[in-house]
């Protein structure tokens, strides 16, 4: 499955580039981004682990913000793309091909904070992760996610769809969210998302993601010495909302979690 999902991304990196280094992802600009760099806070002379880097964007804010940034991805598309970012402007990140499940290649013990921005959700063997950045952490550190929201995202089981918004079309053509509906919530499963050609994206691609419970997330974090410390369901900020009005809806429903989780055992 690994293999599958690498391959994957491998496939994605060209279209992904344009989507995520144009502004074009604003879910990532006006909703995710800010919360995600709101909880993680100040990174000045921190050691930093971004696990499923994806093309760096996280990796190369947090190094702009100080931080000694090592970044991890399990495509080599991606992490030559971001590689050749770091070329053009030197931030001093290390990047790595690996898989987040083993990371044998790193020393216990030697970042103050990991994060994972939408990515975990994608990872198989998301236990194994956990236990990873565990290990790596200091005692004290903190690993940030941020995911779909386990209870609210959007899902596909058997071609139809379980959870996500009822819409219509108005009179005028813009779309409207009537309600978000949830089901078949205890139900594993992994599913495709289907990312498709638009003004956004220059090419359509697939990848895969695996649904899980809250409870199979917090179990996790628990069972390896992570301790959850603190929650967000984010809204977007106001001037998301103003220049793409379909995130208005993430005002009534949250879209996605941030977890933050802080090792307390060895």
């Amino acid at each position: 499955m690994s293999d599958a999902i690498k391959q994957q991304w491998n496939e994605a990196v060209k279209s992904w580039i344009v989507f995520v280094r144009s502004g074009k992802d604003y879910h990532r600009e006006y909703l995710n981004g800010p919360a995600l760099v709101r909880m993680v806070g100040s990174v000045e002379h921190r050691n930093v682990l971004d696990i499923a880097c994806g093309e760096g964007y996280f990796a190369r804010l947090f190094a702009k913000s100080g931080a000694e940034v090592t970044a991890i991805d399990i495509s080599e598309a991606m992490i030559e793309a971001a590689k050749k970012e770091e070329e053009r402007d030197s931030l001093g990140i290390r990047y790595l091909v690996a898989d987040a499940a083993s990371l044998n290649m790193l020393e216990s013990e030697s970042f103050d904070i990991s994060l994972c921005y939408m990515a975990l959700m994608d990872i198989p063997d998301y236990e194994a992760t956990i236990a990873e950045v565990s290990r790596l952490l200091k005692r004290g550190g903190r690993f940030i996610i941020l995911i779909p929201h386990p209870c609210f995202g959007t899902r596909v089981m058997d071609e139809r769809m379980v959870a996500g918004w009822e819409e219509r079309l108005r009179e005028d053509g813009s779309e409207e969210y009537l309600y978000c509906q949830v089901g078949d919530y205890f139900q594993r499963h992994s599913f495709a998302i289907e990312w498709r050609k638009s003004d956004r994206l220059p090419s359509s691609f697939v990848t895969t993601s695996f649904h899980r419970t809250l409870s199979d997330y917090v179990n996790a974090l628990t069972k390896y010495g992570l301790a959850v410390t603190r929650l967000d369901e984010p809204q977007p900020i106001e001037e998301g909302v103003r220049v793409h009005p379909s995130l208005k809806k993430c005002y009534r429903v949250p879209e996605s979690l941030v977890i933050e989780a802080t090792k307390v055992v060895r």
